[in-house]
């Protein structure tokens, strides 16, 4: 059983270094912040307990348990505090804390309600995980898939699908950011209002002070009547800036104050207007190195990046490919009026093992592109673009290639997989490689049927149908 991970939050290094000594001998582990800033940004490193200075400079321990309540109402949060100034703890209890505890601290009293906090929120998350199985929640409109890597998108997702949290969402291009964003806006509080989309890079820097909060008429050359910008547009909904790195430094300005305080003149106007709009921006760009860099400012980062969500390249999740490969093949089913149930396992095969530049945007076009040309009910490798053939070639060569078992080959092994993952990994390859047949994979394992059936359970290989088959 892993231990449990504290977080202490703290601006004096001495109570800091007391704390994490007196946790850590406790039994638990430990990571110790001196301010509220890098307190969230770790926090997606899934801590089980916070202990929280109420009285520190810049962000205030209050502002950090506000935040704090919005990534996850559940983590509880113990509120460290002066006995003269117990105000601000019955203040922080009302926001959400769980418990504080009052200078100098009282080893006993800390050790006690560490324990009780993390038996609290280990029964929260039991319940949480319960309740996610139950409801199906590993499926958000067209977002597909299985894979570690995405179970963890989609809780990030619904932790943010009923407040108003600013998302950045990172990832490759055709990863697919914007349906994500789509997805948190359709299953989430503003769902009613509207939501609207803007390309950053794709308008032109003349053009985008306009384009964002609009202008009166005569504001500039060509401006022959008013029109409204997406900010407005987007009024009661979601704004989703796409491609946010490609703002201009005019822009990152306007839309910094905009933020601030929700109001924005438009272009060429007097008045003030207030907009309640929800913020999604995303890009493919690493912006923590376009701050470094000056290219974008430091101030509208932390505006924006509140809660990043990741979304993994398609080469980290290949499990998720034959489910994404059969949506595919249904949702192109009408339009090219061709029903196609079976994959060729050669096909399959060089589908797994292709790297994906284009991500799933490129894999639905493949598919799209194979299902035009396919003139038969099952698609086989003439129906891929010609690299997927040497995909297989260069797949096939590797394979047949002479084990190499000497110290200095192995220690040139970039990973180790534990065993679980091995088996895994065995059984998928199995599985392409027999199309699906069940009887022909666990023989060619040495696995009994049982077996292999109760590990397909196991290890989540439902989402190769309708590829498996009972026999032949």
């Amino acid at each position: 059983m892993s231990k449990s991970l504290v977080f202490v939050v703290d601006d004096e290094p001495n109570l800091r270094k007391l704390l994490t000594y007196w946790i850590e001998t406790d039994g638990h582990r430990v990571r110790a912040f001196e301010d509220g800033a890098e307190c969230l940004a770790a926090i997606e490193d899934g801590p089980d307990v916070i202990c929280l200075d109420v009285m520190m400079p810049g962000m205030d321990g209050i502002e950090v348990l506000k935040t704090i309540q919005v990534l996850d109402p559940q983590l509880p949060v113990i509120m460290v505090t002066a006995k003269d100034n117990i105000e601000d703890a019955v203040t922080a209890m009302q926001q959400g804390a769980y418990d504080y505890i009052t200078k100098p601290i009282d080893r006993n009293r800390l050790r006690a309600t560490l324990a009780k906090a993390m038996e609290k929120y280990a029964m929260a998350r039991e319940i949480g995980q319960l309740r996610r199985e139950l409801g199906h929640a590993y499926s958000f409109d067209k977002i597909i898939g299985k894979s570690k890597t995405m179970t963890k998108v989609f809780t990030q997702i619904e932790k943010v699908l009923n407040n108003n949290i600013n998302i950045f969402i990172n990832g490759e291009s055709g990863t697919g950011k914007e349906l994500v964003a789509r997805a948190i806006h359709y299953h989430g509080a503003r769902k009613g209002g509207p939501f609207e989309a803007v390309n950053c890079g794709a308008i032109p820097e003349n053009l985008q002070e306009s384009e964002f909060f609009g202008h009166q008429k005569g504001a500039f050359t060509g401006a022959t009547q008013s029109q409204i910008g997406k900010i407005e547009m987007a009024k009661g909904g979601t704004l989703f800036l796409d491609e946010v790195g490609e703002m201009t430094p005019a822009l990152q300005i306007k839309l910094l104050r905009f933020l601030q305080d929700k109001t924005f003149e438009p272009v060429g106007g007097r008045n003030k207007i207030k907009i309640d709009v929800r913020i999604i921006s995303a890009t493919n760009k690493n912006l923590e190195k376009e701050v470094e860099k000056g290219r974008f400012r430091e101030d509208l980062f932390y505006r924006l990046v509140v809660f990043p969500i990741t979304i993994p390249p398609l080469r980290e999740r290949k499990e998720d490919i034959p489910a994404m490969i059969n949506h595919f093949l249904r949702k192109y089913e009408k339009e090219t009026g061709k029903e196609i149930r079976l994959i060729d396992h050669r096909a399959m095969e060089a589908i797994v093992n292709y790297e994906w530049p284009g991500n799933v945007r490129e894999l639905e076009n493949v598919i799209y592109r194979a299902m035009v040309i396919c003139e038969a009910e099952k698609l086989d490798l003439s129906c891929l673009p010609p690299q997927f053939t040497q995909v297989l070639r260069r797949t096939n060569m590797e394979s047949a290639a002479p084990t190499r078992t000497n110290t200095e080959d192995l220690q040139s092994v970039p990973e180790i997989l534990s065993m679980e993952e091995l088996e895994k990994k065995a059984m998928l390859q199995a599985l392409v490689g027999t199309q699906g047949n069940l009887t022909m994979a666990a023989k060619q394992l040495g696995m009994g049927r049982a077996t292999f059936y109760r590990k397909i359970d196991k290890y989540a290989l439902h989402e190769l149908s309708p590829f498996l088959k009972d026999n032949e």
